[in-house]
């Protein structure tokens, strides 16, 4: 009796996730995401702005970010370190206005941001999900 109940509440969530999103909200989902995809943070081009806003060369800050890739252990001036947290504010700056932006996407197309976000998540974690979505993207490409 309580294994037949568990399976019973099982397929009831289950069916319930199926239909977890409107076909709207669906349709306004890939829309944005797509838009995402084609219009990613740039963090190389960021990092470049930010540099400019500096007196670090940019040959001092490929040694810095290859000694950090690598994982090795740089000397940096007091300087420097000033430097470079000057560029990591500005490039949090940049990143905060490029999801400003994706955010005012959202609004524009009638739907919260905080859906937007179950929806992308939910997305990213179930592959059903994820070929349905894919199902419709390649319908509203032919």
């Amino acid at each position: 009796m309580l294994f037949l109940g568990i399976l019973l509440y099982a397929s009831c969530v289950f069916s319930q996730e199926k239909n977890h999103f409107s076909q709207e909200e669906i349709q306004t989902f890939i829309k944005i995401y797509k838009h995402q995809l084609d219009h990613p943070f740039d963090i190389a081009t960021s990092m470049e702005k930010a540099l400019e806003k500096t007196t670090l060369s940019k040959e001092r800050m490929t040694v810095i970010l290859q000694a950090q890739f690598a994982g090795n252990e740089i000397v940096l001036t007091d300087a420097e370190k000033k430097e470079l947290e000057t560029i990591k504010a500005f490039m949090e700056k940049d990143n905060a206005l490029h999801k400003a932006n994706l955010n005012a996407l959202v609004n524009a197309n009638n739907m919260k941001t905080s859906r937007y976000h179950e929806i992308e998540n939910y997305f990213h974690n179930n592959t059903d999900f994820q070929n349905k979505v894919a199902q419709l993207y390649n319908k509203q490409s032919n």
